[in-house]
């Protein structure tokens, strides 16, 4: 782990000068580290783990880079720009470099924001890195280490094949959040050094995405050793949605039918792993146990974690997904007041330790995505919506050291009530922290002097087959094939009853995305795709994004907040940063800012 620390630095270091006008240029000078380490199989894993280790950052906090630019404090994770703000969430802790995520409307004046000058660059790393790793790969003399003619083509086959899935990856983030970018597939070095990128059209960024993914799928077994790296599966995932993106339903269908059809994978529904003692149901065990070691067959892509005291370098990744999402229920007057004679000091601590892990509320979800749970009047009996799935009930410990439900009045905390400032316009503070949240991302530090830190170290779910389902109920509805079929197994998990064929519809497997997928998803691509379909503006006030902002989201969706007319952008702006150093090329900035 330790070395992996290293060359997540070296690499964002070398690929990135420290001026954060040089987006897209080398050091040439450190050049000298890949020339020693790209030498054999063994390196070209090392720099994989380091590609992987750049990949996973989107848990963490925006501003947390190893070497590039500094960005000061961005408490928010980069996961964020891709789901947030939508129509199932909102912006529920102030702050300056994200009030556009509960009031659309600011971000027309936000091109200089540093968390999306942030997440720009750090795709650009992801890809800079990719593109070395496969450019690399074709050198003369390399040693794949393997015992035979075959086996040294199939390891650095894999090696290209894992490169070449994650510029996919990467550029389906550019794409999605930011639109038309520069397209950069060879090693950047200081022969080929540039100041006159061009804006490349997404439809010519994503036939490159195309060949890739199709690379990893020829390569790339159905399912690997673990899933904390990416397979087949995880190719054909992204491929198909790719392909609904491109219009192309048909061919979402051929390429995502093997992997639900086939046996390498299937959606949990028996009790499994370390939570399976523990009150609690198949779904929320996804999320205790996400690997394949714990005998998980639904997950296709996990990110594994571990506390640092348990590390052999004393160094882990982290996670800053519960402290996004879990609510920041210590701020509540009925919770402060709390104290315990055990604890002096440390009633906080103790609280979070009963409660999940400390969160900070700063994104909550909508009052309308909740609602959506309610649908045929099956809330009462939906596992993703009870008491396991969601913080309906806050706890703490009495004198006698037992667990009692904290009250107010003799009723929960908890509640579904929007409080003023939801609604206020000209105050963008909201800080509703009455609100239920997911217990998805939930984690609690083994060490209770850490009980209330931000960080989380368990292993997390990151891509998962039920995603897959309604990728594919939405090809087979698309071709007139239904698609209810695999929707409802989604819905079968849950222990909701079924939908009927006449009820298929996008919205329909928009909101079954909501319910299954919520904090998960990357809700923002989304539906930026299907604004998208057939040449449609994602700014279009009639289009899906603003339709169901307007419908689900009660803060957001407000009026006078940007989502009811055709000027509020929904594509992030391209970075100022960006454009001012591109010195040989003007750089357009997107529309409506």
């Amino acid at each position: 782990m330790k070395k992996i620390k290293y060359l997540i630095i070296i690499v964002s270091v070398m690929i990135f000068a420290s001026c954060s006008e040089d987006f897209l240029t080398e050091k040439p000078v450190d050049d000298i580290f890949a020339e020693n380490l790209l030498v054999n199989h063994d390196g070209f894993l090392n720099m994989q783990n380091a590609m992987f280790g750049l990949v996973r950052d989107e848990y963490d906090r925006g501003d947390r880079f190893y070497g590039g630019t500094s960005f000061g404090s961005i408490p928010f994770t980069k996961h964020t720009l891709f789901s947030a703000g939508a129509d199932n969430s909102w912006g529920n802790n102030r702050h300056t470099n994200f009030r556009h995520l509960s009031f659309p409307k600011n971000i027309t004046d936000m091109e200089d924001v540093i968390p999306f000058q942030a997440v720009f660059e750090w795709l650009y790393k992801v890809i800079n890195t990719s593109n070395m790793i496969i450019s690399r790969a074709e050198y003369e003399g390399i040693d794949w280490q393997g015992s035979t003619a075959e086996e040294d083509l199939a390891n650095k086959n894999t090696v290209i094949a894992n490169a070449r899935l994650v510029r996919a990856w990467a550029y389906r983030h550019l794409t999605y959040s930011f639109g038309a970018v520069p397209l950069s597939t060879e090693e950047i070095t200081g022969s080929n050094y540039r100041t006159d990128w061009e804006r490349t059209p997404v439809a010519d960024i994503r036939e490159v995405m195309e060949q890739d993914l199709l690379y990893a799928i020829a390569i790339l077994p159905m399912r690997t050793a673990t899933n904390t790296v990416p397979s087949q599966a995880v190719a054909r995932h992204y491929l198909g949605e790719l392909y609904l993106a491109m219009g192309r339903p048909e061919d979402a269908k051929a390429v995502l039918q093997p992997l639900v059809e086939g046996s390498e994978y299937t959606l949990m529904t028996a009790r499994f792993g370390k939570n399976a003692a523990n009150p609690g149901h198949a779904f929320i065990d996804l999320f205790r146990s996400p690997l394949y070691s714990d005998g998980n067959l639904e997950v296709l892509w996990a990110f594994p974690n571990i506390e640092p005291e348990k590390a052999a370098s004393g160094y882990s990744p982290n996670s800053f997904m519960r402290n996004m999402w879990r609510n920041y229920y210590s701020s509540l007057s009925d919770i402060s007041k709390l104290n315990h004679p055990d604890y002096p000091g440390g009633t906080i601590k103790l609280f979070w330790s009963l409660n999940g892990g400390k969160g900070a509320g700063r994104l909550a979800i909508s009052l309308g995505a909740f609602n959506l749970y309610k649908y045929k009047d099956q809330d009462a009996v939906d596992v993703r919506y009870d008491e396991h799935s969601l913080v309906w009930h806050l706890y703490f410990l009495n004198s006698d050291n037992q667990v009692y439900e904290v009250l107010k009045n003799g009723a929960s905390l908890i509640n579904l009530k929007p409080n003023a400032a939801m609604s206020n316009d000209t105050d963008p503070t909201i800080k509703q922290y009455n609100l239920p949240s997911t217990k998805k991302w939930d984690y609690v530090n083994p060490i209770f002097e850490q009980a209330d830190a931000d960080n989380a170290y368990n292993d997390i779910v990151y891509l998962r087959l039920a995603e897959t389902y309604l990728l594919y109920s939405e090809a087979l509805f698309k071709i007139g094939e239904g698609g209810e079929f695999w929707l409802n197994k989604v819905r079968e998990r849950a222990q909701v009853i079924p939908i009927e064929a006449s009820e298929m519809s996008i919205d329909m497997i928009l909101d079954e995305r909501s319910r299954e997928l919520i904090t998960e998803e990357h809700r923002r691509h989304t539906l930026i795709r299907l604004s998208q379909e057939n040449g449609g503006d994602e700014r279009a006030a009639s289009n899906i994004f603003k339709t169901r902002v307007r419908t689900y989201n009660e803060v957001s969706g407000r009026e006078v907040r940007g989502m009811w007319d055709d000027l509020t952008p929904v594509l992030l702006p391209i970075p100022q940063a960006f454009i001012n150093s591109n010195s040989g090329r003007v750089i357009s900035q997107n529309p409506g800012y």
